[in-house]
């Protein structure tokens, strides 16, 4: 027995003289690259027995004398055995997202919406063969970008090509964060195709990690390109206008251009087509009601930021704009919680319709704007709008964005300490970075009793945690669009639970919140795909 032990430990030592490490709690001063001298010296170990290391994770750490940032690493090291007893080591696992094997079809699935699920959806099936053609109703960023510049400027909304609509879709013109909970291998999967396209090597480990909408505009338009290097094919200005089915199978598609004859259509239209899932619905496809959350933007000067979370490192050269993220349970039992932060950021109308006001947060990727702006939200259960319609929560949104509305896209605003006393509103504490104009306005009007007990409930917890968030903080409405109200149901395979050949997903279709999220729900429905044609060979 002991020999036999003996003859396994030997290859061990033998063959895995390097083993990947990971390593965490490497502490670096701000504004000094991590090194392998670093590594050696949390291994105590000789430089030459660090191989090479990728980093994992990246985050600040401000709780010393001293402003560090600390690292997790995946290290080759020689040796590494010897080391695995030691605190914060372990062995690491490097994990690599394997795509399907590539297939030769005929088959060319359809792609609505080249948002961020349709992006990857469309970067994944080029990949593999598939040749997709892709359709998105507004228009390329290059154009979209022109039509946004006049709408900001005019107050002349576009209802094809605005925020919501156009290459890249609602999330180009954002702070294009790229944080998720999701503990999933299509996220490397999503980062690698963003660095590959453009984007900084340090979105792979930033903690919060964001790229800027000024950013993102040059990400979207190279991923178009390598799509169409890719063999598929993208049609802008091309809104879907039904599906034919037979037999309650997909056979082919109508759009405003003509008919594409498909078998596979993959449905990425985003939380703001409202008009697409009334088609869909009408024409029998399964959904039904989600709770989503409304409420409004809330600015304050970036420097009470700052200061609330860097504290005395608040004015450090090496430190970027502070975020924040805050939930509260109200009194009354909903949930309150800031969304879509935008440090240094600016607040932008973010309507498809005229007469009615939607407003999102949006940053560039210096994130040096003056002011801090965050959605504030409170969640609205289906009891709110529920008139036995699946689509009622997109009439109640509806409802909330027409009171909103002031001419020319103007925004009604307050001081959230007047909000709070219910004074007469004055004039606004902060100057608003919406690029309309701000009106001063009681924001109670536009809310329920619920959902205002719920707002002042929230802030005044937040205050606690942000000295100044009441004092120093305005309100800017309507901010109505952070989610889908619906969820199109679908079966274990991907497809619609009533339609084959029907692929809901992203954001719209209620299975993904934010860019990440999104893009790896598309990822996943063209996976599906691809084993569908597979199998139908």
């Amino acid at each position: 027995m002991w020999n036999r032990r003996k003859r396994l430990l030997k290859p061990f030592s033998v063959y895995n003289r390097y083993m990947l490490l990971k390593i965490n709690q490497i502490k670096v001063p701000v504004g000094t690259a991590l090194s392998k001298e670093d590594i050696a010296k949390k291994l105590h170990t000789s430089l030459h027995d660090v191989i090479s290391y990728t980093i994992e994770k990246e985050s600040l750490d401000a709780r010393g004398e001293n402003l560090v940032n600390s690292y997790t690493v995946l290290a080759d090291i020689k040796n590494a055995e010897k080391h695995l007893r030691k605190k914060d080591i372990q062995i690491g696992k490097e994990e690599k997202y394997i795509a399907p094997e590539p297939i030769q079809t005929d088959e060319r699935p359809v792609i609505v919406g080249f948002g961020p699920s349709g992006m990857f959806a469309g970067l994944l099936l080029s990949e593999c063969g598939c040749r997709p053609i892709i359709i998105e109703r507004g228009k390329k960023v290059e154009e979209r970008q022109k039509d946004i510049d006049e709408f900001f400027q005019k107050g002349v909304l576009l209802e094809e090509s605005n925020i919501q609509y156009g290459e890249g879709g609602a999330g180009t013109f954002s702070d294009g964060k790229l944080t998720t909970r999701m503990k999933n291998i299509r996220v490397k999967k999503v980062l690698e195709e963003l660095i590959e396209a453009g984007a900084d090597q340090e979105i792979y480990y930033q903690n919060r990690a964001h790229i800027g909408t000024d950013v993102l505009r040059v990400l979207v338009k190279n991923i178009r390109e390598k799509i169409i290097s890719l063999g598929g094919e993208i049609h802008f200005s091309t809104r879907l206008e039904s599906i034919e089915t037979n037999n309650g199978k997909v056979h082919s598609i109508l759009t405003n251009t003509g008919k594409i004859q498909t078998n596979h259509v993959l449905l990425c239209c985003g939380h703001s087509a409202s008009d697409t899932y009334e088609t869909l619905y009408a024409q029998g496809i399964h959904m039904i009601q989600k709770d989503f959350a409304c409420g409004v933007r809330v600015e304050h000067p970036q420097a009470l930021i700052n200061q609330n979370q860097y504290g005395k490192f608040a004015d450090h050269p090496a430190l970027g704009a502070a975020s924040y993220s805050l939930t509260h349970h109200s009194s009354n039992g909903r949930g309150v919680y800031s969304f879509c932060m935008c440090p240094g950021g600016v607040v932008i109308p973010a309507s498809t319709q005229a007469d009615s006001l939607a407003v999102n947060g949006m940053s560039y990727s210096q994130r040096d704007g003056k002011n801090a702006n965050s959605a504030i939200l409170v969640q609205i259960p289906a009891k709110d709008f529920d008139h036995g319609h699946p689509l009622d929560g997109f009439a109640f949104q509806k409802h909330l964005e027409k009171k909103a509305y002031i001419d020319l896209f103007n925004a009604p605003s307050e001081n959230i300490k007047d909000y709070i006393d219910h004074t007469i509103p004055s004039s606004l504490r902060i100057e608003s970075s919406y690029p309309r104009e701000t009106v001063v306005y009681d924001m109670h009007q536009l809310f329920s009793d619920e959902v205002n007990q719920s707002l002042e409930d929230g802030f005044r917890n937040f205050d606690h945690k942000i000295p100044g968030f009441i004092e120093q903080g305005i309100m800017v409405g309507m901010e109505s669009r952070s989610s889908s109200p619906i969820r199109i149901l679908r079966n274990e395979d991907g497809q619609s639970s009533n339609c084959l050949g029907l692929y809901p997903c992203g954001e719209g279709a209620g299975y993904a919140g934010g860019i990440v999220s999104s893009a790896v729900d598309g990822i996943k429905q063209a996976e599906n795909v691809i084993k569908n044609i597979k199998n139908s060979h």
